[in-house]
């Protein structure tokens, strides 16, 4: 039976409160702070990084030995942090360090995010937004959904959330911490559903790498501007298919 008009109504003036409710508490006020700064730094960011890949890749190389733990200890604290994506630097690994040790990079680095991210978020929010949404019926089933489920259900809808290359990691780090999915269980579902694409994106980087190119503008002029074509839509396409992959999945899961 569907609701009528007047409880719909009223539910939707409930869900108005709630919002200017939440938005007088200061830690949900820097949590929707985080989510915009979240959205918009990660593209910015990676922007420069890939202008400046050149004199990037030469200054971490001159690091020795050093230079994999000094790479993987960035991708951590700038994807933690939210100032660059996981994709962006996963491509940086792999044209830095090839495609194996760029995996071991890449694979600690956003191991190393997960957790600083996490922890930040919910230092940030602590237990206000479970108090928020325990509050609202709706809100309270799909959060039951994720996190009082067991334990490899709620691992595996991290992972399913965390598999598709759009998903935004430092937000979804947010999602996962309001929400109150359990540590152990964001950090297994995070390496478990963000490996895929991220062995994917060191290998595009190494790729590039591999053509003995040192920044974007020589690969370009190395390859030609129609193979740079054909990489990028196979890229693209590959991005695609676990796009779609990841999405099939979670409706199959009721997330979507």
């Amino acid at each position: 039976m569907t609701e009528s008009p007047q409880r719909e109504q009223g539910a939707a003036a409930k869900d108005a409160i709630d919002v200017k409710d939440a938005m007088r508490d200061p830690r949900l006020v820097m949590g929707a702070v985080l989510s915009v700064a979240w959205f918009t730094l990660p593209l910015v960011c990676s922007i420069v990084l890939f202008a400046r890949l050149g004199p990037l890749t030469e200054w971490l190389q001159g690091q020795g030995d050093s230079a994999p733990w000094i790479a993987a200890g960035l991708f951590a604290a700038c994807a933690g942090l939210g100032l660059l994506p996981t994709y962006a630097q996963a491509v940086f690994a792999g044209w830095v360090f090839g495609t194996a040790t760029g995996t071991m990079v890449a694979v600690s680095g956003y191991v190393g995010a997960a957790v600083i991210g996490y922890l930040l978020c919910s230092a940030v929010l602590r237990d206000a937004a479970t108090q928020r949404i325990d509050a609202h019926p709706r809100w309270r089933i799909v959060r039951e959904a994720l996190v009082d489920a067991k334990p490899w259900r709620t691992m595996g809808i991290v992972a399913l959330l965390r598999f598709p290359p759009t998903s935004p990691f430092a937000f979804t780090n947010l999602v996962l911490a309001a929400s109150g999915v359990r540590f152990l269980h964001m950090l297994v579902g995070s390496i478990v559903g963000m490996l895929p694409r991220t062995v994917l994106a060191v290998w595009i980087g190494a790729q590039g790498a591999a053509t003995g190119a040192k920044d974007l503008s020589e690969l370009m002029d190395k390859q030609g501007i129609a193979a740079v074509v054909i990489g990028t839509a196979s890229l693209i396409a590959a991005l695609a298919v676990l796009q779609h992959v990841g999405k099939r999945a979670l409706r199959a899961a009721g997330l979507s």
